[in-house]
Protein backbone atom coordinates (compact mmCIF):
# COMPACT_ATOMS: atom_id res chain seq x y z
CA UNK A 1 0.00 0.00 0.00
CA UNK A 2 2.85 2.17 0.67
CA UNK A 3 4.00 1.62 -2.47
CA UNK A 4 0.61 2.66 -4.06
CA UNK A 5 0.58 5.34 -1.92
CA UNK A 6 4.30 6.13 -3.62
CA UNK A 7 3.01 5.95 -7.29
CA UNK A 8 -0.05 8.25 -6.63
CA UNK A 9 1.85 11.34 -5.49
CA UNK A 10 4.55 10.77 -8.52
CA UNK A 11 1.39 10.86 -10.56
CA UNK A 12 -0.04 14.13 -8.78
CA UNK A 13 3.75 15.75 -9.20
CA UNK A 14 3.57 14.68 -12.78
CA UNK A 15 0.83 16.76 -13.17
CA UNK A 16 2.23 19.90 -11.34
CA UNK A 17 5.19 20.17 -13.75
CA UNK A 18 2.65 21.60 -16.80
CA UNK A 19 1.90 24.19 -14.35
CA UNK A 20 5.03 25.30 -13.50
CA UNK A 21 6.34 25.56 -16.89
CA UNK A 22 2.90 26.95 -18.60
CA UNK A 23 0.63 28.85 -16.41
CA UNK A 24 -2.55 28.31 -18.51
CA UNK A 25 -5.85 27.42 -17.82
CA UNK A 26 -5.60 23.86 -18.95
CA UNK A 27 -2.78 22.84 -16.92
CA UNK A 28 -4.09 24.70 -13.84
CA UNK A 29 -7.25 22.19 -14.17
CA UNK A 30 -5.43 19.55 -14.78
CA UNK A 31 -3.81 19.81 -11.56
CA UNK A 32 -7.05 20.55 -9.62
CA UNK A 33 -8.94 17.65 -11.23
CA UNK A 34 -6.54 14.92 -11.36
CA UNK A 35 -3.77 16.06 -9.36
CA UNK A 36 -4.62 16.98 -6.14
CA UNK A 37 -7.57 14.37 -5.62
CA UNK A 38 -4.38 11.98 -6.34
CA UNK A 39 -2.30 13.58 -3.62
CA UNK A 40 -5.46 13.53 -0.83
CA UNK A 41 -5.50 10.23 -1.83
CA UNK A 42 -1.78 9.15 -1.75
CA UNK A 43 -1.46 10.72 1.77
CA UNK A 44 -4.56 9.40 3.31
CA UNK A 45 -3.53 6.26 2.20
CA UNK A 46 -0.15 6.71 3.29
CA UNK A 47 -2.02 8.02 6.64
CA UNK A 48 -4.10 4.74 7.27
CA UNK A 49 -0.84 2.33 6.35
CA UNK A 50 1.25 4.28 9.18
CA UNK A 51 -2.06 4.58 11.78
CA UNK A 52 -2.28 0.43 11.27
CA UNK A 53 1.41 0.58 11.90
CA UNK A 54 1.20 2.14 15.44
CA UNK A 55 3.10 4.78 14.51
CA UNK A 56 0.63 7.43 15.94
CA UNK A 57 0.02 5.92 18.93
CA UNK A 58 1.43 7.79 22.37
CA UNK A 59 3.43 5.17 25.06
CA UNK A 60 5.45 6.60 28.18
CA UNK A 61 8.30 5.67 26.16
CA UNK A 62 7.64 8.05 23.03
CA UNK A 63 7.27 11.21 24.99
CA UNK A 64 10.39 13.67 25.32
CA UNK A 65 11.17 14.36 28.58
Amino acid sequence: MIRLACLLALVSLITLFPVCFDLSGSSAILFVFVGFPTLFVALMIYAAVRWRAGAFRVSETSRLR
